[in-house]
């Protein structure tokens, strides 16, 4: 390891970035933030391969410095031929199956813990129309799938310190934890390393009369605009805000509710209740017709995301108060903080809650429309309250800059292998069990006869 200025240098490491979610034009928050992880590294002076489900859209100038690979529908084979050669793997959680293939690529293993997803399943299927066993097995699918990271990592990343100690509880659990750790790694440093999601270092480019994207085109140009910068997942609340938009228009007529982006960008996504409930009641109380609320059916272009956070005046969030709050690291408020635009949010997670402590958010009561009618229309009418919160979130963003957050992946990266205690703790029958999960899965969800297109699908990996 070698530092240059305090930071980590890894000319010479090889370095694989697998996103699990395709890198394009849109994007979600896993595919931005795979994307800007080997960014990162590559800066640094590591050969970096950039892996992805498909070939990509996405301007090619955000692709240089690294080569790409695709790896269409991911295989135990094939992940581990991608991994073959390389001195490091960077990855989320991914099937048992394929995470004993990287295991056994002689590639030491970083799993990016960021998204603790069998917590959001549990907020996700809570309203959904679905049988009971299909939920359980759901679930079950995505707790084996965490459980392998786990057990067969070699080291791991996370958001913030409150995943961290969730981590930490996990991997003691696991035994993961060893008698020898104190001596090679006091902290746990070069196991578990916090890295949060990160905002660009540059400042976004600023908005003119021809590139507004929501001023002037979506809106009146003298509007006050809202906007709901990121997805509409069962753990989300829109419906109160949208409510809350209902009542404070009728304070203020210039205020609009702007939902950025309602339709993920992945294909095989489906709608879920929060969004098919927001749309039903912003259009129950005309907030559709008459231009209260406006919905932007395609997420916004990566690139273009600024051109709408700069027209806004506030941007909004309200979740329920559920595990998934408590362990949640809202990736869509860096935006939020990267263009300076003030926050209403209802209370929890850990980044929240240091956005209230600075200034550059205020919190809004849970499903409280009223409360939110009340915030609206005062930081509406609030112009010098406004500027202060825009002020905070700028200065905020300066803790965390891709450059930044990244450097603890960095000096995972860099550390000798030897700095983490052995793992292949994964037995057997656990991949047995997971395999025959899927199984069941897949015949309960989609039929028998899809069994065959799945054979047909492996049979070509």
């Amino acid at each position: 390891m070698s530092d240059v200025g305090g930071e980590v240098r890894l000319d010479g490491q090889r370095v694989l970035v697998i996103a699990n979610e395709q890198i394009g034009a849109r994007m979600a928050g896993p595919a931005i933030r795979s994307l800007n992880l080997a960014r990162q590294l590559a800066r640094r002076g590591a050969s970096v391969t950039l892996a992805m489900p498909q070939a990509t859209d996405v301007d090619p100038q955000l692709l240089t410095g690294f080569t790409v690979e695709t790896f269409g529908v991911p295989s135990r084979a094939g992940f581990r031929r991608l991994a073959t050669g390389q001195d490091v793997v960077v990855t989320q959680p991914q099937r048992v199956d394929v995470a004993w293939g990287l295991r056994r690529s002689g590639a030491r293993v970083v799993y990016d813990l960021y998204v603790p997803s069998f917590v959001e399943r549990i907020a996700q299927l809570g309203t959904e129309p679905m049988e009971p066993s299909l939920k359980r097995r759901l679930l079950e699918r995505d707790q084996r799938e965490y459980c392998a990271a786990i057990e067969l990592g070699d080291a791991f990343i996370c958001a913030s310190e409150r995943q961290r100690d969730h981590w930490l509880g996990a991997l003691g659990q696991a035994g993961r934890l060893d008698v020898g750790l104190l001596a090679r790694d006091a902290r746990g440093d070069a196991l578990v390393g916090v890295v949060p999601f990160g905002a660009p270092d540059a400042a976004p480019e600023p908005v003119t009369e021809l590139t507004h994207g929501i001023r002037g085109t979506l809106v009146p140009t003298d509007a006050i605009i809202a906007l709901w910068t990121g997805g509409l997942w069962n753990w989300f609340d829109p419906v109160s805000v949208v409510e809350g938009i209902a009542a404070a228009r009728r304070v203020e007529p210039r205020l609009h509710l702007v939902m950025m982006g309602v339709k993920h960008p992945g294909e095989h996504w489906v709608e879920q209740e929060a969004s098919r409930a927001m749309r039903e009641r912003a259009a129950d109380l005309g907030l559709v017709a008459d231009g209260g609320v406006v919905l932007c059916e395609e997420w916004i272009p990566y690139d273009e995301r600024h051109r709408f956070l700069l027209d806004a005046d506030i941007a909004v969030s309200a979740h329920r108060d559920t595990l998934e709050t408590r362990l949640s690291f809202r990736t869509r408020f860096l935006d939020h903080l990267w263009c300076g635009v003030p926050t209403l949010t209802t209370a929890g997670g850990e980044l929240a809650d240091r956005m209230v402590a600075v200034g550059a958010a205020r919190t809004v009561a849970e499903g409280d429309a009223v409360a939110w009618a009340e915030a609206l229309t005062s930081l509406a009418a609030d112009a010098p309250a406004r500027a202060a919160m825009h002020t905070a979130a700028l200065a905020l963003a300066d803790a965390y800059r891709w450059s930044t957050v990244s450097e603890p992946l960095a000096r995972i990266v860099a550390a000798s292998p030897a700095a983490t205690n052995s793992p292949a703790r994964a037995r057997r029958g656990s991949l047995l069990r997971y395999m025959s999960l899927l199984v069941r899965v897949r015949v309960q969800a989609k039929g028998v006869r899809s069994l065959g297109s799945a054979a047909r699908d492996a049979a070509k990996r």
